[in-house]
């Protein structure tokens, strides 16, 4: 898929703000409101945080520490 314009990322932007702001006024499509299911599974799940495994198994794996 080829990368918009910048010209046209601009259109667009203006064009969805427009949007957004004629449909706080109450006028055209209402916005789309959040799946409460997702949302839910979401915040359960701590924001969707995953440790990474072999980062934390390198961080606590042995240096070559001398003992003293």
């Amino acid at each position: 898929m080829a990368k918009t314009a910048r010209k046209n990322r601009a259109r667009n932007a203006r064009r969805k703000a427009r949007a957004l702001n004629a449909s706080m006024r109450g006028e055209g499509e209402a916005p789309r409101g959040r799946n409460q299911m997702v949302l839910g599974m979401i915040l359960h799940c701590k924001g969707s945080r995953f440790t990474d495994r072999k980062k934390q198994a390198s961080k606590k794996a042995c240096r070559g520490k001398t003992k003293e």
